[in-house]
């Protein structure tokens, strides 16, 4: 299930996706992506830069491009809240997702202007009349741009959270419906949520990943992507790239196997969930090592690995599929 939240600037939208977070929703917000984003750039993450940002974002990659970063992201969760959805474009990815709602919240200006001034967040230092004046170009900015009044006419439910939380929760609440009795997951669901947390560690944001080591339902080692201990990391100082790749890194899957070599962890003959499948080099120390079978959240790249495994009875599991539409063990 997809819920996607918009809204003014102090309506209460990362409040309204706390809700969701209690039902064990995932949660994404494309305003943090921007300011991450905005500061991987040295620039102040500003409400006007992060204006700017985005609409730049939209012409240069295509208006659903924030959307298609933290939905790559999040593979594997069952699901996910996004918020501050700022253009309908940025819905396209997921706006034929069984069971999507977009909701629009919002407040009388004053309310919401007391609420931005409370957080003191960077550049939020307006004065009333500057704050309606940048709102109002985010309701119509045009193609590619903000356009509040386009999310609000195609909203499910438009929420006015002048009120308490617990009566935000409840309309909510009441606009979305059930979102279904928890369902336990399965087991390889389990282990590749818990490898999806694992790469939330990595250093590399060229592409963060995890893996988890697991025998009879015990989980033997982790490990993400990441530099040599004792080096510097991607985040900080940047990639070292050879021939198309980032080289400063051990891979998750690697790092998962010298864990259990440290601890002194028998791996033989156990199973490993991966965010993404092997490239060839880690498949050939995976299958040296006694790793049997081998799930994956998404296909990378490497047809060779799948015909070596075919080839040598090492199982590969793509678990793309059955993480969107799980079924239950």
């Amino acid at each position: 299930m997809i819920i996607a939240i918009a809204g003014t600037n102090g309506a209460g939208k990362d409040e309204a996706a706390r809700y969701f977070e209690e039902k064990g929703f995932a949660h994404y917000s494309l305003s943090d992506v921007l300011r991450d984003i905005a500061r991987s750039r040295n620039q102040d993450p500003t409400r006007e830069v992060l204006q700017e940002l985005g609409n730049m974002l939209r012409t240069e990659h295509g208006e659903a491009y924030l959307t298609n970063r933290v939905l790559k992201e999040a593979q594997g969760a069952l699901n996910i809240v996004i918020s501050s959805v700022r253009n309908l474009g940025e819905l396209e990815p997921v706006r034929t997702t069984d069971g999507f709602k977009l909701l629009f919240i919002d407040a009388p200006v004053e309310v919401r202007f007391a609420r931005v001034k409370s957080r003191g967040r960077v550049g939020e230092g307006l004065t009333l009349d500057e704050f309606i004046e940048l709102e109002r170009r985010e309701f119509n900015g045009g193609e590619g741009k903000q356009n509040l009044d386009e999310l609000r006419d195609a909203a499910d439910a438009v929420i006015t959270n002048d009120g308490s939380i617990e009566d935000l929760h409840e309309n909510v609440s009441a606009a979305v419906g059930d979102t279904g009795r928890r369902r336990r997951l399965s087991w390889d669901e389990y282990f590749m949520q818990i490898a999806r947390q694992v790469g939330s560690r990595s250093t590399c944001d060229r592409k963060r990943c995890g893996a988890v080591l697991v025998r009879d339902r015990v989980i033997l080692s982790t490990g993400y992507n990441g530099s040599i201990s004792g080096t510097p990391h991607c985040d900080d100082v940047g990639h070292m790239i050879e021939n198309g790749h980032c080289v400063r890194t051990i891979h998750a899957e690697m790092n998962a196997i010298a864990q259990a070599a440290k601890n002194g962890v028998n791996i033989n003959g156990s199973t490993l969930y991966v965010t993404a499948s092997p490239c060839w080099e880690c498949f050939k120390v995976l299958a040296n090592a006694g790793i049997r079978r081998i799930c994956f959240g998404e296909f990378y790249r490497n047809e060779r690995v799948l015909e070596a495994a075919k080839q040598i009875g090492v199982e590969m599991s793509d678990l793309s599929a059955a993480l969107n539409e799980p079924s239950s063990e």
